[in-house]
């Protein structure tokens, strides 16, 4: 998601109520914290102190909405409420800075060091830990305003966002330490060497901190990315390829939550799978059986559509169609007849040649198949729509029922006419006996570039030997 909210949409007026309030209770506590921490503004006169500060207050206030106005649309991708967080943080920057100048042109005699004083405790108190407290108020806001939206761009570490508050609020202490330490060695209330100790192990402390932030950090954006690559491991499938954090907290408990569901996915999946199987295995024998129908009710018994379906697959396959095309044909091509149903049995079984208004009648069957299929939405039964009607069309356009010409018959249609036709004159019929081979290859060699398309014949006898082991396989009984 793109950020459509701007920091104006963000800073509504309760949002800036909270901050400036904030902002307010902050300059109150640094009255107190300035006078802890530097022994010259402790010599001031409370009202004089407090002026300094109120002005430093209003010109922060003045920063803030500069800041806000000018950058207000998001910036390198950053989201809006880090962005206000980054803005809010430059603010007590530059107010600190601010009262550095003021001091130094109100009390010149003061030392450098008081100054610095002053500017560090609005990096520590206003930069440091307030601006974490608005950080939240922040994110909570944009919650509010984005709670429709859907993030797409997620460029932002969390461990970065732990680093940061665990240093803020681990440094800034003791530096505030440090600082009041010495003030009171100033004021040779604590002897030098005890200060020294205490900067030393406020150094140390530091030290250990920023160690423990980055180890903690990296070790947390290390078993975040886990948690990331195994969400991209069940998006692509990999089911198998989920890890577990060894963790006692909540990562560990979303590892392995994710590694149970990315298998509870994987067994429903197969499950699925085996259902589709089950379901494709039985479309087959009801495909299988339809055409079965069409050939009992003609007297031809057998395994002829199986034989027809195996044979169209074969030829498929050499003709260059790819194995899911072929496929889809083997499933089609048995239905070729079923527009037989519509045929009475007194025409259909007649032992003997057709008057030609049996004939007529006869023809019928392609597009009573046809009509049967054609409204399916099924692709198995489209393509099986197809080869009903065209089965008997004809290479040189004399077939029916159209008298389709050469590639203008679909290919399933041209390749099951050779099977169809190779299977039925090499098997017996009410009306003739089974051809022998070399009859039944010399009518294909005539009607070569006749009746069947040319290089399907060509194929076919180039894999002759395979379609031979097909009829073996399942001949009739």
């Amino acid at each position: 998601m793109q950020n459509s909210i701007n920091i104006k949409d963000l800073l509504d007026f309760k949002t800036r109520l909270w901050i400036y309030l904030l902002s307010f209770c902050s300059i109150i506590f640094l009255q107190t914290f300035c006078t802890n921490i530097c022994p010259f503004i402790d010599g001031l006169q409370h009202d004089k102190l407090f002026r300094n500060l109120f002005m430093i207050f209003l010109l922060q206030l003045v920063y803030r909405e500069f800041l806000y106005s000018y950058f207000k649309n998001s910036r390198r991708n950053l989201s809006i409420p880090r962005q206000a967080y980054f803005l809010s943080i430059i603010s007590w920057f530059m107010a600190g800075f601010s009262a550095f100048i003021l001091h130094s042109i109100l009390y010149p005699d003061f030392p450098i060091s008081s100054h610095f004083r002053i500017f560090s405790s609005y990096l520590t108190l206003g930069a440091g830990i307030l601006a974490q407290l608005e950080y939240i108020i922040f994110e909570k806001r944009y919650k509010e305003l984005s709670k429709d939206k859907v993030f797409t761009i997620f460029n932002e570490k969390i461990s970065q966002r732990i680093l940061e508050t665990f240093l803020i609020f681990t440094i800034t202490p003791i530096i505030t330490i440090l600082l009041i330490i010495g003030r009171y060695n100033h004021d040779k209330v604590i002897d030098i060497q005890v200060t020294l100790e205490v900067f030393y192990i406020g150094l140390l402390m530091i030290i250990s901190a920023v160690i423990l932030a980055i180890t903690f950090g990296k070790i947390l954006k290390e078993d975040t990315k886990i948690i990331i690559n195994n969400i991209g491991n069940i998006k692509k499938g990999e089911y198998e390829n989920t890890s577990i954090i060894n963790r006692a907290d909540e990562l560990g408990e979303i590892s392995y939550a994710m590694r149970n569901m990315s298998g509870s996915i994987k067994d429903g999946i197969n499950k699925i799978e085996s259902l589709s199987d089950e379901i494709i295995n039985t479309q087959k024998e009801i495909i299988y059986t339809m055409g079965e129908i069409a050939e009992t009710r003609s007297k031809e018994t057998g395994n002829h559509v199986k034989r027809v379906a195996e044979y169209s697959k074969l030829l498929a396959l050499k003709l260059g169609l790819d194995e899911q095309t072929a496929e889809m044909l083997k499933l089609a091509s048995p239905m070729h007849d079923i527009g037989k149903v519509g045929i009475p049995d007194n025409i259909l079984n007649k032992p003997g040649k057709h008057t030609f208004e049996e004939f007529e009648i006869m023809k019928t069957h392609a597009q009573l198949g046809y009509e049967m299929l054609k409204h399916s939405t099924k692709p198995i039964l489209q393509a099986a729509a197809i080869v009903a009607r065209e089965h008997h069309e004809k290479y040189n356009a004399k077939g029916y029922p159209k008298g389709l010409r050469g590639e203008e018959i679909h290919i399933f249609a041209r390749i099951t006419a050779v099977a169809d036709v190779f299977d039925a004159l090499g098997s017996d019929r009410v009306y003739k006996k089974a051809w022998e081979d070399e009859k039944i290859f010399e009518l294909f060699n005539s009607e070569k570039g006749e009746h069947f398309d040319p290089k399907i014949i060509d194929v076919f006898f180039e894999n002759i030997e395979e379609i031979k082991a097909i009829r073996e396989k399942f001949k009739d009984i």
